[in-house]
C-alpha cells in the first residue's frame, strides 16, 4: 500500500476531486500521509512586468506577498478537507514551473503516489504553458492518478 502521497493543489474543483480520492486511499492504507503541494508559477509573475513596463517593477514585493497569502489559503482550505481523518497532512508551497516542481518533489521525497486533477489552470494558461498532468503522467518516477 501506499505511505505517501503527494497531491497538487491549486484550490479548483479537480484538485478537490484529487484529494477526495488521496483521502480514500490514505484512508484505507493505515499509515498513509498526504502532503499538499501549491506550486506557485513564476511565468505569471514575469508577465506583470511587461518591456516598457518597469514601473510595475517595485510592485513585486506586493505580489509575493499576496501568492504566498493565496496558497497558504488554498493550503489550510485544502487541509480542512483531511481534518476527520487520522492521515498525516503536510503542506508545501513552492515557486517553479508546475509540472518540474511536482516531479522534483515527487522524486525528492520519494512519494509512492501522485493524485492530482486533470487540469486546474485556465485553458489559455494550459495553452500557453503545457498540460500539467500530462507532463507529471510522462515524466512521474511513481504512479500517477488523474482525476477528472
Amino acid at each position: 500500500m501506499f505511505k505517501k502521497i503527494l497531491v497538487p493543489v491549486d484550490g479548483s474543483d479537480e484538485s478537490r476531486k484529487a484529494l477526495e480520492l488521496a483521502k480514500g486511499i490514505a484512508s484505507g492504507c493505515q499509515t498513509a500521509d498526504i502532503t499538499l503541494l501549491y506550486v506557485m508559477n513564476p511565468v505569471f509573475l514575469a508577465a506583470a512586468v511587461a518591456p516598457g513596463e518597469e514601473k510595475f517593477i517595485s510592485a513585486i514585493p506586493e505580489i509575493m506577498v499576496f501568492r504566498q497569502q493565496e496558497a497558504d489559503m488554498v493550503l489550510e482550505e485544502m487541509a480542512k478537507l483531511l481534518a476527520d481523518t487520522p492521515v498525516q497532512v503536510e503542506r508545501k508551497a513552492l515557486e517553479g514551473h508546475p509540472a518540474r516542481t511536482i516531479l522534483e518533489t515527487a522524486k525528492e521525497g520519494h512519494y509512492e503516489l501522485i493524485v492530482m486533477g486533470s487540469r486546474g489552470m485556465s485553458r489559455l494558461a494550459g495553452f500557453l504553458l503545457g498540460s500539467v498532468s500530462d507532463a507529471v503522467v510522462h515524466h512521474a518516477s511513481c504512479p500517477v492518478m488523474i482525476v477528472r
